[in-house]
């Protein structure tokens, strides 16, 4: 499947990533699904160190995990950085980095923003509501491949709005 989202196009992106909105938001939602998102990696990535992150746009941190050994700061580092790139962009971070590949330029040169601060790698994704265009936090994966982390934060909020 990871050929396949590679192979999308910034529309296919674009319909995934709005197809599955919450119907309501707080604390435990965050809390719900962070720990959904820690069961999914425990099965599917048992001997994976992962960070789950939920994140408002107010900067709150709602939840954060690390699920197994071998995560760092960086992995920190990173999660701040996708988010960052949600927040600022209102877009996936895979989706602005897949726009980036295909303009062939550097977050710096086609978004005028640091490298340092944003990234253009897969797996932070917007979550939104349903009654509501704007967006209000992100959920970010971040120690898998980036088409992985993608992949993954979209499978939790998939699980998590079909239940």
């Amino acid at each position: 499947m990871t050929h396949e989202i590679y192979n999308s196009s910034l529309e296919e992106l674009s319909q995934l990533e709005a197809k599955h909105k919450l119907k309501t938001f707080d604390s435990q939602v965050a809390w719900e699904l962070g720990v959904l998102g820690r069961q999914l990696c425990q099965v599917l990535y048992p001997n994976k160190g992962i960070v789950i992150d939920i994140t408002l746009t107010s900067g709150q941190t709602l939840f954060h995990s690390v699920v197994s050994s071998g995560t760092a700061v960086d992995n920190d580092n990173w999660v701040k950085r996708k988010y960052n790139t949600v927040f600022r962009f209102g877009k996936s971070s895979f989706f602005i980095g897949q726009k980036l590949r295909q303009k062939g330029k550097s977050i710096e040169e086609a978004m005028f923003v640091s490298s340092k601060e944003f990234a253009s790698h897969g797996g932070s994704i917007p979550l939104c509501l349903e009654s509501s265009e704007f967006l209000i936090g992100a959920l970010t994966i971040s120690g898998l491949a980036q088409e992985e982390d993608h992949l993954l934060a979209l499978d939790i909020l998939e699980k998590y709005t079909s239940k």
